[in-house]
């Protein structure tokens, strides 16, 4: 557990513990157990995120009461203490819990950093800013070194490295004709046939048929004892053994280059594509140019069309790519806009009849959710406009800009796919 950031946190004087080790023994057995929660379910990332950076989240919030149980569990006079709700507390709880999560998996890191970067503009952070600032840019750094190695180039020209194939044990015995077999039947090959000589003793005559049988006989069983003993002397592992280790090294070597090929291959492509969606301006989802859509849709269409180009783990900078091609597709013009006019502009019917086809999977838990899920809810008649701040923590009159309202999009996709996978 890394109680540096609980130190920090402590230090902020959002609560008060005094100088109680005993009190402290329990919040760290209550960060454990809700940090095993989130390795055990990355799912639980997201809303506990949101949870924890709200310093106004309700009291009824659902992970708040959640997290509440956890605590009382080692800390049972709690509410002995702390009459009301010890929302502070509770976050500081919870903040320590992803921190620790996050900087142990790189994933952990990306989910939480980019859940945390849409709501974090809009929030009033008290005495815990700047520590809260702090975690952000601890995992947003190992989420972008993780995504950098995924779509970096290999410059390093590939080099085969061949092993040496020794044989070192390898030994083989002699090879010896047994004469005491071998002479028995010379002997009886020279005697006469059992049908006697006639007046040709050799070539094709009996007595010939009678000695090379008998020779022919003498050696193959001469040769055979002696090839036998030499096969026995053989050890076959001797061969098997440098032969497999040369070829598993080989193997090795091999799989390292094609992997640094590929890797680099598979970042070209991936640049490729990004360019080319940029330069054509084409929306794959709707088959039409995205400068033939209402302004007030391009968040959601070009944050679903770009999610389906790129993989999970991506660099800061594709969030750039998306700003600036719809800053360019809108006349290099990035007007302000608040979360209620552009929700204002979806809902109208005719545009939400368009819209609501990108929200097929529609989060309905309790409590804080992202901002891309509460508007699928909304296209949906699940939710409305009044709900937009106690369900995300963002108020109607926070102000934004179609390019950072399309990247909140894309962050929010990603996680759902970090999430899945």
């Amino acid at each position: 557990m890394d109680n540096e950031f609980l130190k920090a946190f402590l230090k902020t004087g959002l609560f008060e513990i005094g100088d109680s080790d005993d009190r402290l023994e329990k919040l760290r057995k209550s960060i454990a157990e809700l940090q095993k929660n989130f390795e055990e379910d990355y799912s639980l990332l997201p809303k506990y995120t949101l949870v924890a950076i709200d310093p106004t989240i309700s009291v009824d919030e659902p992970a708040l009461l959640e997290t509440e149980t956890i605590v009382t569990k080692y800390w049972e006079t709690l509410r002995s203490k702390y009459p009301e709700m010890p929302r502070n507390i509770l976050r500081g709880v919870i903040l320590n819990a992803i921190n620790n999560v996050g900087i142990s998996d790189p994933i952990a890191a990306r989910i939480i950093y980019l859940t945390a970067l849409n709501l974090y503009p809009y929030v009033k952070l008290n005495k815990e800013k700047e520590t809260v600032k702090s975690l952000l840019q601890e995992l947003g750094d190992i989420a972008e070194e993780d995504a950098i190695k995924e779509w970096s180039f290999v410059e390093e020209e590939p080099s085969l490295k061949l092993p040496t194939l020794k044989i070192a044990s390898l030994q083989f015995g002699d090879i010896k004709l047994d004469k005491e077999k071998l002479l028995p039947n010379l002997r009886a090959a020279m005697t006469n046939s059992p049908s006697g000589h006639n007046t040709q003793h050799g070539g094709t005559s009996t007595w010939g048929e009678h000695f090379v049988t008998n020779t022919a006989k003498g050696i193959e069983s001469s040769f055979n004892d002696a090839l036998k003993e030499f096969n026995q002397s053989f050890n076959q592992s001797s061969l098997e053994s440098p032969i497999n280790k040369f070829f598993t090294a080989f193997k090795k070597s091999l799989d390292n280059n094609l992997k640094s090929a590929f890797t680099s291959l598979t970042s070209v492509e991936r640049r490729s594509k990004l360019l080319w969606w940029k330069e054509s301006l084409y929306s794959s989802s709707l088959k039409k140019s995205y400068r033939e859509l209402e302004s007030s849709s391009l968040p959601i269409v070009m944050g679903v069309d770009l999610n389906s180009l790129i993989p999970e783990v991506t660099p800061i900078s594709v969030d750039y790519l998306l700003r600036d091609t719809i800053f360019l597709l809108k006349e290099k013009k990035d007007t302000p806009v608040t979360f209620g006019d552009f929700i204002k502009d979806i809902s109208q019917k005719s545009l939400k009849e368009k819209l609501k086809g990108f929200f097929l999977e529609l989060n309905e838990e309790k409590g804080r959710i992202s901002i891309t899920d509460f508007i699928g809810l909304l296209l949906n008649d699940r939710v409305t406009v009044n709900e937009l701040q106690n369900r995300t923590g963002i108020k109607e009159k926070d102000v934004s800009s179609l390019g950072e309202l399309a990247v909140t999009m894309l962050h929010d996709l990603l996680t759902k796919r970090l999430i899945s996978n």
